[in-house]
């Protein structure tokens, strides 16, 4: 600091003695200091002297170096922050990762509320990539790769409330650990979401370089509004088997069938899996009638629905087998999904037996008859008739979001005209011969198998048959016949 000395030569007189005079120190007329001992301006109201003098000096400089110091400054996130609730979990999860040689990096967000729990974004220096710490009520924090993290978002992006991880739910975790899902796994298992359990898998369309969402394969017993479609004939077949889709894509309301897409697909119906079965279902019995016409169907054909079916008849012109397939749009549909069904129907055993003329078994289905008409209608409906939207090319759906969880639904029945006296309607059994399923004590009561399954389109084969296998033996199970297991399929 600066100050003004008098020279030490000059003196003073006093009652007529002379005195060398004391230095006088000047000193600024303003000093900033924000320590904790002096605060605001220092202003001179007279000479200040002696040892006062300079100590108070000395401390103001001391406290103005004080101030000029560096100060570290505090770090904006911390390890479980924005709530009290998930700092010490977060912060233990940290702490057992890093002995696990796994550094998340410093949090670069709060510790926020998504889906069904809370997520905090991590990043460490000189990494492009970051880390996602999520974690839900009742499960450890589950560690996720960002380029994970983001495909989940992707995925369930086509939620209607927006809310994507709500919907498809967080990466797994294990029981007594922190879990970690690194930017390298084949297919990560996701819980806790509204849409069920599901995983994300490695798209093959991509050559894995994408992913894509699927529910788990949990089967159930339980109808849809879409279950009835296309039932409503006053002459019912005296056996319906089906398999009905209810694909919810996110954008289905732009959905349109054009001719261009009619004119691509269509053809190829006669050379389809379920024209294949239908064919093989009369050569199974010595007959050759195949399923090889395909013409518009009467349950209408417009830009957002579609019918097409074949029909075989008997020499007499009797209506003996039928197949068709079905398919509406929103707003038909009377949802935001898109519904496809592939149906064979037996419309009359008599007619049938006249048309193969001499057939060499018994007419009524076997459980393998069932089997193979599952795995091919479940094609046609999930491959073949989506490629009749735009968006949709080589049976794999380019329309990967989704707005719901997609469903197929299998059945077969017995059908009778409803003024048919009661001791003269169709029961199961009558149409599908159920000894290989064992006891069941609603055997002569049953009239119909149904059972619905989440699952998307693009299965391979070997995928598709075996969760119908296990699909199947839940269907069984469900309407009483207890002792089937997959082998029996």
């Amino acid at each position: 600091m600066p100050h003004d000395y008098v020279p030490e030569s000059q003196t003073v007189s006093e009652g007529g003695q002379e005195y060398a005079a004391e230095p006088d120190v000047v000193p600024s007329t303003t000093t900033t200091n924000n320590a904790a001992d002096v605060y605001g301006n220092l202003v001179q109201a007279g000479n200040i002297h002696g040892g006062v003098h300079l100590y108070l000096s000395d401390k103001l400089a001391a406290a103005d170096a004080a101030i000029q110091a560096p100060r570290a400054e505090e770090p904006r996130y911390t390890v479980g922050g924005g709530g009290p609730v998930w700092g010490r979990i977060f912060q233990q999860a940290v702490r057992d990762l890093a002995e696990h040689g796994v550094t998340l990096g410093d949090p670069v967000s709060d510790a926020d509320p998504i889906g069904p729990g809370v997520a905090q974004h991590f990043r460490a220096p000189g990494h492009q990539a970051g880390w996602v710490l999520c974690a839900q009520p009742r499960h450890q924090p589950v560690a996720v790769a960002e380029e994970i993290w983001q495909a989940l978002c992707e995925q369930g992006s086509g939620a209607p409330d927006g809310d994507a991880v709500g919907a498809l739910g967080f990466p797994a975790g294990v029981a007594a650990v922190t879990n970690v899902v690194d930017r390298d796994v084949p297919a990560v298992p996701l819980t806790g979401g509204r849409w069920g359990r599901g995983r994300l898998v490695r798209d093959p369309v991509s050559g894995g370089r994408g992913w894509q969402w699927a529910p788990d394969p949990v089967a159930s017993t339980t109808t849809s509004a879409a279950t009835r479609n296309w039932t409503g004939s006053p002459t019912p077949p005296q056996l319906r088997a089906r398999v009905l889709a209810i694909l919810p894509f996110a954008d289905a309301d732009s959905a349109r069938i054009t001719p261009d897409r009619m004119a691509a697909v269509l053809p190829s119906l006669a050379f389809s899996a379920l024209a294949g079965f239908t064919t093989n279902l009369s050569r199974r019995r010595g007959g050759e009638l195949p399923a090889g016409v395909w013409r518009p169907g009467a349950n209408g054909n417009a830009s957002d629905r579609l019918s097409h079916t074949c029909k075989i008849t008997g020499p007499d012109g009797e209506l003996a087998l039928s197949a068709e397939v079905m398919m509406t749009l929103p707003p038909t549909s009377r949802s935001s999904a898109v519904v496809t069904c592939a149906e064979v129907r037996v419309e009359n055993f008599d007619a049938w037996a006249k048309a193969l003329r001499d057939p060499v078994s018994d007419l009524l289905w076997s459980v393998d008859d069932l089997v193979e008409f599952f795995v091919a209608a479940w094609d046609t409906a999930t491959e073949l008739l989506p490629q009749l939207i735009d968006g949709v090319e080589n049976g794999s759906s380019t329309r990967v979001r989704w707005g719901g969880v997609p469903q197929v639904e299998l059945s077969i029945g017995a059908e009778s005209r409803h003024d048919q006296p009661t001791g003269e309607q169709l029961v199961l059994a009558d149409v599908l011969d159920l000894d290989p399923l064992g006891p069941s004590d609603r055997r002569d009561q049953l009239t119909g198998l149904f059972v619905s399954v989440p699952s998307v389109p693009g299965l391979e084969a070997d995928s598709r048959r075996r969760v119908l296998r296990s699909v199947l033996v839940e269907m069984a199970h469900r309407f009483g016949f207890m002792q089937v297991r997959e082998d029996t399929f």
